[in-house]
């Protein structure tokens, strides 16, 4: 499906009735620039129009690949009394770019309410596998209204956010509705990268206007180049932001933000409403380094023991990588060395030696005992005892390996 300069595909309602949804299933969807002269963006939407008082439709759209670019739009809104529709994307990978020539529109998804409006936004979700904003292009969740904001949901597996790209909820309506938040930003995904000024943000502006919250659950979280994660209010209380990662890299938590530095910020009207940041990371630490090992070699040495014909000397083998798999499951890998088992009767090649044999009993103890010793009997057999402080020393038959050095 192809959409470009100016063109549009869209339903909606003018009146008190309900608009139409709106349903896109192809291989692959490009919503691309705007008209020759630049008054009309290429787009997909479902809207209420002002003084309707009917909901607007929602818009639903699955497909392999997702652009949008060069000041196109994908949206759901409302400008009236009803409400605004959902915006839902289930794709493969979408890719969000660029702006309008004159720079005055951003490329992206929206789900919003207009200033005029009374109605609340609806919800945008994007499920994909890989989700790309560059260019000034990006996401947004609002209410330019006194209706509530819609929420963002962000289901991916990797995120990726360069040059002015954004994500953001923002709202102006003072209004409260205990069973849904309004201008939240929920991301899951495996990484998340922001990068050259681009921004994760949500913001209430006027009176009363509570900033809408951030929630992130994520692998690696990555920030550079003045790029900022805030849940700022201009004129109230700031929101929440809460980031549950496994490591997180060049961006931190900063009481303001700055113009220099990537920065997480909650800030309110003033210090007593400022938000709440929590950042919850494992307890290592990924930037103490790894533990130095020493420059000095360990001089190895292989102990002098007794020797005799018949007996193997002592060594040390150094088999290099592998052995067995450290889980049972596993399998070997292909350069490991094959390492055979030892037998649990070894052959006794010395028929100079007595054989080591177990002596058998006929009646079964009460309890297992822990052998603490081992003597020769009278027949030069070596006998396990629970107590080698009561069994009585023989002499061995044989003549005592002579042991030097040792």
């Amino acid at each position: 499906m192809l959409v470009k300069d100016g063109a549009a595909v869209g339903t909606a309602t003018f009146g008190a009735g309900k608009g139409g949804n709106l349903t896109i299933n192809a291989q692959d969807v490009q919503i691309i620039g705007e008209s020759a002269d630049g008054q009309f963006s290429s787009g997909l939407s479902t809207d209420a129009q002002p003084y309707s008082t009917g909901d607007a439709g929602d818009l639903n759209i699955k497909t392999n690949t997702l652009l949008v670019g060069d000041g196109a739009q994908v949206s759901s809104g409302t400008f009236g009394a009803g409400k605004g529709g959902n915006l839902m994307v289930d794709a493969q990978y979408v890719q969000l770019f660029g702006k309008s020539a004159d720079g005055q529109f951003s490329s992206g998804l929206f789900a919003a309410a207009g200033p005029d409006s009374t109605g609340d936004a609806g919800n945008l979700t994007v499920k994909t596998n890989t989700l790309l904003a560059k260019d000034g292009a990006g996401i947004t969740v609002r209410s330019a209204g006194i209706g509530t904001a819609g929420n963002m949901t962000l289901n991916t597996r990797s995120i990726r956010l360069n040059n002015n790209a954004f994500l953001t909820g923002s709202t102006q309506s003072a209004k409260v509705d205990l069973n849904r938040a309004q201008a939240t930003i929920n991301i899951n995904s495996q990484d998340l990268i922001i990068s050259h000024n681009s921004n994760i943000f949500t913001n209430g502006t006027g009176e009363n206007v509570i900033g809408g919250n951030i929630n992130i659950d994520t692998d690696f979280l990555i920030g550079f180049a003045n790029s900022d994660i805030s849940a700022n209010s201009q004129d109230f209380r700031g929101g929440n932001v809460r980031i549950n990662a496994q490591g997180i890299f060049g961006i931190q938590f900063r009481d303001a933000p700055s113009n220099k530095t990537s920065d997480i910020t909650a800030t309110g009207a003033n210090p007593e409403l400022s938000g709440s940041v929590e950042l919850y990371t494992p307890d290592v630490d990924p930037n103490s380094g790894l533990v130095e090992l020493p420059t000095i070699p360990v001089d190895t040495k292989v102990a002098q023991g007794c020797y005799s014909p018949g007996y193997a000397r002592n060594r040390f083998v150094i088999t290099g990588r592998g052995g067995l798999p450290p889980n049972p499951k596993d399998i070997l890998t292909p350069d490991a060395p094959q390492i055979d088992w030892v037998s649990l009767k070894p052959n006794n090649n010395n028929r100079s030696l007595p054989p080591i044999t177990s002596k058998a009993t006929i009646s079964t103890p009460k309890r297992i005992v822990e052998a603490t010793g081992a003597v020769l009997n009278s027949k030069g057999q070596i006998v396990l005892s629970a107590n080698s402080s009561t069994a009585t020393f023989h002499t061995s038959r044989q003549n005592p390996i002579q042991c030097h050095g040792s």
